[in-house]
């Protein structure tokens, strides 16, 4: 038991590292990361404790997934490409699954023909997880895009359709081309059937809860995670397709009549945010399961000394080559007449067509299936694994490889020039605002309008093409900060109590530029610095507090004064050390830096650095956002912002709102302690 807790734990920090990794080395793709992770997890034994069903991976992991992909779809996009997907979710998986199964049966004869159909039925299909983790690394267009989507959500279905006939026949020994097609349409027909009759009944047991007035939102939010696995569940009772039935209910779910209410906008908000964790979570244990089974089902075959390495190798590949090879023609021959139809030319489809083949990589669905076939089926039960596990991971690596040399990488340019402009007419707006305050009533004006400025300033640096350099430099500002408060402390030109705020303002400034710097090793060497030195004086503690109870100086009673004259100090340093570097960095950069830092020296003079409670500012907040609001109105009236960007601001504002509101309403128990211990 305490074991199976341990590899839990180490399962889901490794979701969190495979994360971190990606983010250090985004050139390597994440869900590679996590294969490789799960293969290690693997080496440490987390096969022998980790380990889940076939159809409970399916029913728990897949279906969860698939549904979410089937609301977030665009579902008349992918109806406007209804023949090419049904090519591609019928034929061509009948005639992977048949190539696939003659091409394992000649290749390795002691394969029995039905088995070797069953492992071109477990392979025929796309797995919708492996394609989308594929496709948010480049740019593929919004067509092919739709009809990647709707071939991996509906092609499981005839995937597990092919592999179950297959698998039919390899136990009874009895296979009927007719039967096989009544099985198929019966199948597919019975998924639908399920699926809106779930809609259905939903919809019935809401609308019993809106006529009883009990409208609750953790309850609607269990019905909605519920739905996948009741359709998934319900469909295999009736021996129909899960799958679809999975992907009808999604679709249903999210294309239904939507009223603009406040429970509804409630709802909304929490299922967008619970299903973007819980979709993380489930597609990175696919790909962590895919490393696991990986080790577990692969490298066991290729140590025995039943089968040759190289001839294990070879039929991997080969499998790997056939598989794209008949997607390859099935979509061209689909193109082709399709073109002929329209009198377009052929050629300009090229690139198409090889973005769509190599986008059929293979996944967890592939060996889920083949993990089916009863052990005792047939003698070659551990090659059939095998053979499955290692061609879905050079599908997948295929993909990674050759797709970017179809398509181009995604590069997040920003533009926030437009942003940066409303930001900076909030600001001008609030400091026209306190111009009729007293100069008592204006620190959280202040306040505010240093958020504003922090904000902006951010924006700046992703604008700017001098990022790398902004993180050098602030490293060094960092440093300077450091050095000059230990040297104050050292020579008591600082109270207890002072140190402890200007740390917190330190770590303050890690935590804001740390995903710049991650992988810097300065940045680590600063923290290790600033670790020793924290030790440091957490040793001498209690020398430095008798010290200064014994000298009762003014140190303790003024430690505002000392702080803002430290700031004033170290600012001296940091401009001084700017200026110096002048002809080695951008002056546009220097003088970037030195302003802000003379911005902020002027608020630090007016508010100082001591935490201050979230809620002492948030009427003026609030005025701020309202300005935003307002500001975003009139740039999209005037044709600055298209409607895309100003729906995507909004959304930003009510995100900052809503914080505020919830923060300001949280007790710090750090704030009521420094208040308490003022008060004294």
């Amino acid at each position: 038991m305490l074991n199976s807790v341990v590899y839990a734990i180490i399962f889901l920090l490794a979701l969190v590292i495979s994360n971190i990794f990606n983010k250090v080395f985004p050139k390597i793709p994440l869900p590679l990361v996590q294969v490789l992770m799960g293969l290690s997890l693997g080496f440490f034994g987390a096969s022998k404790i980790i380990h889940v069903e076939p159809e409970v991976f399916l029913a728990f992991i897949i279906a969860p997934l698939l549904f979410r992909e089937a609301e977030e779809a665009d579902a008349l996009s992918i109806f406007k490409f209804t023949r090419l997907i049904l090519v591609l979710i019928f034929p061509l998986v009948f005639i992977t699954a048949l190539g696939i199964g003659y091409i394992t049966h000649n290749l390795y004869t002691e394969i029995p023909l039905a088995a070797a159909f069953a492992l071109g039925g477990a392979l025929a299909p796309t797995d919708a997880i492996a394609v989308s983790s594929l496709s948010e690394r480049f740019i593929i267009p919004k067509s092919l895009k739709s009809i990647l989507k709707g071939e991996g959500m509906l092609n499981d279905a005839s995937g597990i359709i092919a592999f179950q006939i297959s698998l039919t026949a390899l136990i009874t020994g009895y296979f009927s081309i007719v039967k096989a097609s009544e099985n198929l349409i019966l199948s597919a027909l019975g998924g639908i059937l399920v699926g809106i009759g779930l809609i259905l009944l939903k919809s019935l047991l809401l609308n019993i809860l809106e006529d009883v007035a009990i409208q609750d939102i953790p309850g609607y939010l269990m019905i909605e995670f519920l739905l996948p696995l009741a359709a998934f569940l319900v469909a295999d009772v009736l021996h129909v397709s899960g799958i679809i039935a999975v992907v009808v209910t999604g679709i249903l779910s999210a294309n239904g009549v939507k009223r603009a209410s406040l429970f509804d906008a409630q709802i909304a908000q929490v299922k967008n945010t619970v299903w973007s964790t819980l979709s993380f979570i489930l597609n990175a244990v696919v790909f962590l399961f895919l490393g696991i089974e990986l080790y577990q089902l692969v490298l066991p075959l290729i140590q025995s000394p039943i089968y040759s390495t190289t001839w294990l190798i070879f039929m991997s590949l080969s499998l790997t080559v056939v598989l794209f090879v008949i997607r390859f023609l099935i979509i061209s021959a689909s193109f082709f007449f399709r073109k002929i139809r329209r009198h377009h030319s052929f050629k300009k489809s090229f690139n198409d067509i090889l973005i769509l083949t190599f986008s059929g990589s293979k996944g967890t669905v592939s060996i889920a299936a083949i993990l089916l076939i009863p052990v005792n089926a047939t003698k070659t039960y551990s090659l059939l694994v095998f053979l499955c596990t290692a061609v879905t991971t050079l599908s997948f690596l295929v993909g990674i490889l050759l797709l970017p040399f179809f398509t181009r990488k995604k590069v997040t340019s920003q533009n926030n020039l437009h942003r940066i402009s409303i930001l900076t007419d909030v600001v001008s707006a609030l400091e026209q605002d306190m111009k009729s305050l007293k100069s008592d009533d204006k620190r959280a004006y202040i306040m505010t309008i240093d958020s504003y400025q922090e904000r902006i300033k951010t924006l700046i640096i992703e604008q700017e093409s001098f990022s790398s350099d902004y993180n050098d430099l602030k490293l060094m500002v960092m440093q300077i900060e450091n050095d000059g408060l230990e040297l104050a402390l050292r020579e008591g030109n600082i109270s207890d109590s002072a140190y402890r705020v200007y740390q917190r303002y330190l770590r303050s400034l890690e935590q804001s530029i740390v995903h710049h710097l991650v992988s810097s090793l300065q940045f680590l060497g600063l923290l290790f610095g600033r670790m020793i030195d924290s030790l440091v004086y957490q040793i001498l503690h209690i020398d430095l507090s008798l010290r200064f109870k014994k000298k009762k100086s003014s140190l303790a009673e003024n430690s505002e004064h000392d702080i803002v004259e430290l700031y004033f100090s170290n600012t001296a340093h940091i401009l001084q050390a700017l200026e110096n570097l002048q002809d080695i960095y951008d002056d546009q950069l220097i003088n970037f830096l030195k302003l802000d830092r003379l911005r902020s020296a002027k608020v630090v003079q007016l508010i100082g650095l001591r935490p201050i409670e979230a809620s002492s500012n948030l009427i003026e907040l609030m005025r701020g956002y309202y300005l935003e609001r307002k500001f975003i109105f009139e740039y999209e009236s005037r044709g600055e912002l298209s409607a895309e960007e100003a729906m995507y601001l909004r959304k930003n504002v009510n995100t900052m709102e809503d914080f505020s509101i919830r923060t300001s309403n949280d007790s710090n128990f750090l704030l009521s302690l420094l208040k308490k211990s003022k008060q004294k």
